[in-house]
């Protein structure tokens, strides 16, 4: 009789099986985000952090209906970091800058909001046959602190990230989910 009624309502359960996938999506993040050293502004980690309730921020998927669960993340990078790529720049731009100090990439200024009246950065091109940097943005006058003649931004034709997955279902999340969540869920434990 509690099995049946459990089957009336699987809400519950589904609650429960999209709060461990998001669960086990931060610390994983929090694993693959770690063994290397990309700055990271948190805001993708908050976006997988949900409640109990399945309740996160703006950012956060959270769909709940009686049969089924749907998580995840809309941020525009979130997919980049899970599964890996090329990124390039988005014409009219012809380089990606990318920023050479952590204190310049967590603030998310990029050159033309820095020095929007190109006064102070002059651009170093670079020649490699290996990589795709084609350049720097250096600070000849230290206006940016960093010091007279300071790289303050790499220019690239693209970058390639790889694959850092940490939104899926792992083995032990499908353990605990056929042997505690359901079990309880029926009412067999």
């Amino acid at each position: 009789e509690r099995t049946s009624n459990a089957f009336r309502n699987p809400r519950p359960l589904m609650l429960q099986i999209g709060v461990l996938g998001m669960n086990s999506a931060v610390t994983r993040l929090t694993t693959v985000l770690r063994a290397d050293n990309d700055v990271r502004s948190g805001k993708l980690a908050s976006s997988v952090r949900v409640s109990a309730e399945g309740a996160g921020d703006e950012n956060t998927v959270f769909r709940l209906t009686d049969d089924s669960v749907e998580i995840g993340t809309n941020l525009r990078y979130a997919a980049q970091v899970n599964f890996g790529g090329t990124i390039f720049p988005r014409p009219p731009r012809k380089a990606l800058a990318i920023p050479l100090f952590d204190t310049i990439a967590r603030s998310g200024i990029g050159p033309a909001e820095a020095d929007p009246g190109r006064e102070h950065l002059s651009f170093v091109p670079v020649r490699s046959k290996t990589s795709k940097v084609i350049g720097l943005l250096v600070d000849d006058e230290n206006v940016f602190g960093r010091g007279e003649g300071a790289a303050l931004y790499a220019l690239a034709s693209s970058v390639t990230q790889i694959a850092r997955p940490y939104l899926f279902w792992s083995d032990d999340d499908q353990r605990v989910i056929r042997e505690e969540l359901y079990p309880n869920f029926l009412g067999l434990e």
